[in-house]
């Protein structure tokens, strides 16, 4: 009796010290493994910006240098981001780096992951800044219906605070409101030949030019057309009808661009009713590719406008700011675009 109650006694303790054991290690490879995770969370985003250069650079020691590592932990980052996707991103040996095809694929998504993760760290620090305020933004007939309303919606989502209004009119009014301290920003047509004193501008894209006319109109089945063809057209013009026919934007471009000015025979501001001018055949139009996009394409021939040389003919689209400027919500509305 006394032999098997120590038995039992030994038993109980000898499995109370496996059971303690048991959890000693369990706590043990939690405590280990819990900070591991969270520290691998916290590198990802690092690893990705690592291999986004190694992979632009296909140089180890210029993506060390231009992340501010060691080439020693360069290496050992991309074989752990290896580790992690489970396969090589890379085929290198001592004097050549080229991506595999699972890298190039990678590469794509790692650029849009960095991109995304950056975006949402600078929308919570706005929403933390809490920027508040107003702006006036102009810009030129006709684009408001292009790409500009994907950029102020940017805008609008990331600082959510500032009002925005708008005014809408031709370049050289646009341009006399900034300079008067009356629009904070406007987006107009580049003249290279033409400096604002005062104003600062910034490059936002460039525009393929086209030729519209009748579908009945003799150049109607040209694949592309020329300024100098069309010097003896009759041209209508997308224009506030105050202004001389001489110093509006659009002839004033023809002639730099053609050589003469064009026959002026009307002047509309609505983008659809001069399209419908068109149509009937009371004259051509030369437009940036942004505006006709947007309208219904009925009875009218788009043609693209060439040079001599074959390329395309394009304009330039730019948005000005007065440099004295002083509105804080400006500053943040051009990091915007």
């Amino acid at each position: 009796m006394i032999k098997y109650a120590y038995a039992i006694s030994f038993t109980y303790h000898k499995c109370e010290r496996k059971l303690i054991r048991t959890r000693h290690l369990s706590n043990t490879v939690l405590a280990h493994e819990m900070p591991v995770r969270s520290q691998e969370e916290t590198m990802n985003t690092n690893q990705l910006e690592y291999f986004i250069s190694v992979a632009e650079n296909l140089n180890f020691t210029k993506a060390a240098a231009q992340c501010y590592i060691s080439q020693t932990a360069m290496t050992q980052q991309i074989r752990a981001l290896e580790k992690t996707v489970g396969v090589p991103l890379f085929i290198r040996d001592k004097h050549h780096v080229e991506l595999t095809t699972a890298g190039r694929i990678y590469l794509k998504e790692a650029r849009a992951i960095v991109k995304r993760s950056n975006e949402a760290l600078r929308l919570a620090r706005t929403a933390s800044e809490g920027i508040e305020g107003a702006i006036q933004i102009g810009y030129i007939r006709g684009y408001g219906q292009g790409e500009l309303s994907g950029k102020l919606r940017r805008f609008h989502d990331a600082y959510p605070g500032v009002e925005m209004t708008f005014v809408r009119n031709n370049m050289s009014v646009l341009i006399d409101m900034v300079g008067k301290g009356m629009c904070d920003v406007a987006f107009a047509i580049s003249m290279h030949k033409q400096q604002f004193e005062g104003l600062s501008h910034m490059h936002i894209g460039s525009f393929p030019v086209l030729a519209v006319v009748s579908d009945g109109h003799p150049l109607a089945d040209r694949p592309y057309l020329t300024y100098p063809e069309l010097e003896h057209e009759d041209f209508i013009m997308m224009q506030p009808t105050d202004r001389p026919k001489d110093q509006m934007e659009e002839s004033m471009l023809i002639y730099e661009r053609g050589g003469y000015l064009p026959n002026v025979v009307a002047i509309e501001g609505d983008p659809e009713t001069l399209l419908l001018m068109i149509s009937i055949g009371l004259g051509i139009s030369i437009l940036p590719e942004y505006i006709v996009e947007s309208y219904p394409k009925k009875d009218i021939a788009i043609l693209p406008m060439v040079k001599e040389d074959g390329s395309a003919e394009t304009i330039d689209l730019e948005v000005y700011w007065r440099e004295e400027n002083e509105n804080p919500a400006l500053e943040q509305f051009l990091e915007t675009l």
